[in-house]
């Protein structure tokens, strides 16, 4: 008898259990070649639906049947093939008792193995599917025609050695999601290959090509350099921060932090540190991690004209049908995403959001504006990243201008590079602002719109936007409609692009200008203006909202105001203002 994985595709065939298999086991072993383990993905995509060799699963197939567990007997089959429970073994039949339902542990599944492979009890699981294989003699059966074409491995590269982590239990959790993305995506794209024969091709993007991109990163640099209306000093600065990351890319892969004042070219630096650091160890991939989205929109059209086959994998990315399928599987030599996208497969159960975790083995990854990370995830976040660097070829970068003092956590061994030569001289020699705090005692909105008016040029960061259009809509009366510029997430990406490109084009101009915004511009945004005011908020959020005050240098010393912003008296709008507002955001 033939047995069956597969209904007939449009050419009519059928795809067997054997094919399967062995197309799964390539793949499988492939994706897993970049952290040593071929020998697991070869087992694992050979013995994942060996529960398909039975007449249960045959009636599926032909319509006549639903609701059949195929997952589980592999993972019971598994376990008889081998006789035995070691690390390597519970750890092979968790991923494959759970490549459909969403990962577990093997506790969990461990009592229903039993009960299918001994055929006790009911023979349904959890959720009241019919096992596919069921009882000594359908698994013998199973066994049979499985050999037919497969046998055993002997030996195993044995199992990371979990005990002597620092995390003995998020490094258990961590490899078995490794095996858990490659044998779903091994899986996924094998049984859609049989539909689509040229399926991976067109899921797959190009290779990086690092030598190529880093000759291209030096042309965009000199250009920007001829163009640039910075001060000779802070442009020898950058210069010099830039040649540091192509000395820190030649380093031994691993933890690093990059801290330097914001208006220093970091965008650039940190990508040139990454495109030598895979020049010098091949490394596969870049994920470039940003944590606001409109650091996004504007960083990408940089790092697209050095790599044009970049991946942007973010809520607000139009996605046409081949992007699509390139984001499940993260394919691509360039990625750049969010924290919540990069993330979320480490810790998330879910087959379809765990499938590309694989991909990130062997990249450069870099986190900037560090500081945004998630407090409360933050412990679980930098542990995750240390294992990363420590088992699975990565070399992570924390870039920032206000770089957290992780090394005081308790119990975590943190003790990363630093790429900046002198990070406390470039901070003593980029003093482009002087301060006044006036947090004595609350600034009516009313009373800062009067004042801003004073100034030609002017940007104010509130904490809510209800605050902001507030704010607005009391410059409005005193001022030209098009002076005046409100930025939050309420635009969409589009329009927020051509806003920050009009309010670029009017500050370069000497145009008078005045500009609205909630803390979304304040990190990683080209904006330079010569006052800004900032409502009273951590004192990361202030350093970086500096970051937008005389950023190119060309003044003396920019005015940095930071206010203590009282309750609002009325945060309802009226219509007539929502109306302004719309009119302002384009």
């Amino acid at each position: 008898m033939t047995y069956y994985a597969r209904s007939k595709n449009d050419q009519g065939e059928m795809e067997t259990v054997e094919h399967h298999l062995k197309r799964a086991g390539e793949l499988c072993a492939q994706f897993l070649s970049e952290i040593g383990y071929e020998d697991w993905g070869q087992t694992l995509g050979t013995t994942h639906d060996v529960g398909k060799y039975s007449p249960s699963f045959a009636l599926v197939l032909r319509g006549q049947k639903n609701h059949v567990n195929h997952a589980l007997p592999g993972a019971a089959f598994l376990l008889g093939a081998y006789g035995k429970k070691t690390i390597d073994i519970k750890l092979m039949a968790a991923v494959i008792a759970s490549h459909h339902d969403g990962l577990k542990s093997f506790a969990a599944y461990e009592g229903e193995i039993r009960a299918s492979y001994i055929g006790t009890g009911k023979n349904q699981d959890s959720k009241s599917r019919e096992y596919a294989l069921f009882g000594k003699e359908e698994y013998r059966q199973a066994v049979i025609e499985w050999r037919k074409s497969f046998a055993p491995q002997k030996r195993f590269l044995p199992a990371p050695s979990f005990q002597t982590d620092e995390d003995s239990q998020l490094s258990k959790m961590l490899f078995e999601r490794f095996l858990f993305s490659s044998l779903v995506d091994a899986d996924w794209s094998s049984s859609a290959e049989h539909f689509e024969p040229n399926y991976l091709e067109h899921h797959t993007g190009p290779k990086l090509e690092p030598k190529k991109a880093l000759e291209k990163l030096l042309e965009v640099r000199r250009r920007k350099q001829q163009s640039s209306t910075a001060a000779s000093s802070l442009n020898h600065l950058r210069d010099q921060l830039f040649d540091a990351c192509l000395v820190a890319g030649e380093k031994e892969p691993g933890l690093f932090t990059l801290t330097a004042p914001t208006g220093l070219g970091k965008t650039l630096s940190l990508f040139a540190f990454a495109l030598r650091h895979c020049i010098c160890w091949k490394k596969c991939r870049i994920v470039l991690i940003l944590p606001f989205l409109t650091i996004i929109e504007q960083n990408s059209k940089d790092y697209r004209e050095v790599i044009p086959d970049l991946l942007e994998i973010h809520s607000n990315v139009k996605s046409d049908e081949k992007t699509r399928l390139l984001t499940e599987r993260w394919d691509a030599p360039c990625i750049v995403t969010t924290n919540v996208s990069f993330f979320e497969p480490f810790f998330s159960a879910q087959a379809g959001k765990c499938r590309h975790l694989h991909q990130i083995a062997n990249s450069v990854i870099v986190l900037d504006e560090a500081q945004s990370l998630p407090p409360h995830l933050l412990d679980a976040t930098l542990r995750t990243v240390k294992l990363l660097c420590d088992h699975y070829g990565c070399t992570v970068v924390f870039s920032t201008a206000t770089q957290p003092s992780f090394q005081y956590r308790l119990g975590l061994a943190w003790k990363p590079r630093e790429i900046a030569p002198d990070p406390v001289m470039l901070f003593s020699s980029t003093k482009r602002v002087r301060w006044d705090w006036r947090v004595e005692v609350p600034t009516p909105l009313t009373e800062l719109a009067e004042e801003l008016v004073d100034y030609p040029q002017c940007c104010v960061i509130v904490n809510k936007k209800a605050h902001a259009r507030k704010l607005l809509n009391l410059l409005l009366p005193k001022l030209e409609k098009d002076e005046v510029f409100y930025l939050s997430t309420d635009l969409c990406p589009a329009h927020r692009s051509a806003l920050l490109e009009k309010v670029h084009d009017r500050l370069k101009n000497g145009l008078s200008c005045y500009l609205v915004a909630t803390q979304c511009i304040e990190a990683g945004v080209d904006l330079d203006f010569p006052v800004v005011f900032r409502a009273l908020a951590p004192l990361d959020s202030i350093i970086q909202a500096a970051g937008r005050c005389n950023r190119n240098g060309d003044s003396p010393k920019g005015l940095m105001v930071v206010f203590y912003q009282m309750r609002m008296e009325n945060s309802i709008l009226h219509r007539s203002t929502r109306k302004q507002l719309c009119m302002c955001r384009i």
